[in-house]
């Protein structure tokens, strides 16, 4: 401010100002407007299925078949090793579902579909609890105890995981990651929307929050949001339709520092 003073008293600024008809005028030169570089990129999607495909073959898209091995392979894995290091325990126990799991065998990829659609069903169809869905009466969903019981239902959200945990830091260790174990999906997600989809010249930076009340040290309060608790994910979107091209979660400040002075937003380069 001191300068612009300066600036307005050397040039008789002040002196003209009664003079002027127009109260408004100029101090420093106009800025020079760079003219942006022509934009070359053919927008639009790509890599779809051939017209008239099911709307599954959509699905499998962005939820891959790749995906869904990887899941089932770490699941069964995490499966083994958690049977093997409580085994007296279990067998101490005669009524655990393990011995169910046990005598089943491991999880399969047609199985993981079917665990798919009843997570899906569920957010469609919303009961108090998770026996509900299983609970006969009235209000009974008879496709839920047709696709397998519940007792393995429950075991396969038990042992369900993506990453090998002998692969993962501790949390004591510089290197650990508090989204290590649901960042393959993540990563996984990025890659085919990009694949799917060339976005228009204009994006946008958002974010958004996941709603989970789950404890961890990503969980974030933002009263403004619906949910308020939940997990923080930053978006590259295209403005235009708000497709998602690219995401990145929010772990919290000891992870994520932001440097004084600036915002978490001028720090997310995707």
């Amino acid at each position: 401010m001191k300068f612009v003073l300066e600036y307005m008293t050397s040039t008789g600024a002040f002196r003209n100002m009664a003079n002027m008809a127009n109260p408004w005028f100029r101090i420093f030169p106009p800025e020079e407007i760079a003219e942006d570089p022509e934009f070359i990129g053919e927008s639009g999607v790509k890599n779809m299925p051939d017209r008239g495909a099911p709307a599954i073959a959509y699905f499998m898209l962005m939820f891959t078949t790749n995906l869904m091995k990887k899941i089932v392979l770490e699941t069964n894995r995490y499966a083994r090793s958690f049977i093997k290091t409580n085994m007296q325990r279990i067998n101490r126990c005669r009524h655990s579902r393990v011995h169910q799991w046990i005598k089943a065998g491991p999880l399969t990829i047609n199985e993981f579909k079917g665990f798919l659609a009843a997570i899906y069903n569920m957010g469609l169809n919303k009961r108090p609890t998770l026996q509900c869905y299983w609970k006969k009466g009235k209000q009974e969903y008879k496709w839920f105890r047709k696709m397998f019981p519940r007792n393995r239902f429950q075991l396969i959200l038990k042992f369900l995981h993506v990453v090998d945990n002998r692969k993962i830091s501790g949390r004591n260790d510089p290197t650990y990651d508090p989204s290590a174990k649901f960042k393959p999906i993540l990563d996984s997600l990025n890659m085919r929307s990009k694949y799917l989809y060339t976005p228009e010249r204009n994006l946008s930076i958002d974010e958004s929050l996941v709603g989970t009340r789950a404890r961890s040290v990503m969980t974030q309060y933002i009263p403004s949001k619906s949910h308020k608790f939940g997990i923080k994910l930053w978006m590259l979107v295209e403005s235009i339709s708000g497709y998602l091209i690219h995401s990145t979660v929010y772990r919290g400040r000891r992870f994520d520092p932001v440097p004084d002075g600036e915002l978490q937003s001028s720090k997310k380069v995707f």
